[in-house]
C-alpha cells in the first residue's frame, strides 16, 4: 500500500465537503473507484495525530492500484483548490 496525503489544509469541514463533492454518496471513508468498480484508494479527514492538532487528508492506494497514483493526486489537487495545504506522499 502506498499513501499520499493533502497536509495543512485550512478546514475539516470544508475537506469533508469537498470530498463529498468530488466522491459522492459516500462518507468517511471516501472512496475512489476505478472502472471495475473497486477501490482505488480509501480517503480519509484526521483532525489530530496522538493528539497534536493536524488537519490533512490522507488517501491510502490499494495495493492492486500500486501504480495508479497520478488519479489519487488529482482528486488531492482538487481538493487543494478549495482548502489549500500541500500535497505530499509517504516516499
Amino acid at each position: 500500500m502506498k499513501s499520499c496525503f493533502l497536509e495543512r489544509i485550512s478546514s475539516l469541514d470544508a475537506a469533508r465537503a469537498a470530498l463529498r463533492g468530488r466522491l459522492p454518496g459516500q462518507e468517511s471513508p471516501w472512496l475512489l473507484l476505478s472502472a471495475g468498480g473497486d477501490p482505488v484508494a480509501y480517503f480519509n479527514v484526521q483532525g489530530d495525530l496522538d493528539g497534536a492538532p493536524i488537519l490533512n487528508i490522507q488517501a491510502d492506494i490499494s495495493g492492486r492500484h500500486y501504480n495508479e497514483e497520478a488519479s489519487v493526486l488529482a482528486v488531492l489537487k482538487d481538493i487543494q483548490g478549495v482548502v489549500g495545504g500541500v500535497v505530499t506522499d509517504d516516499a
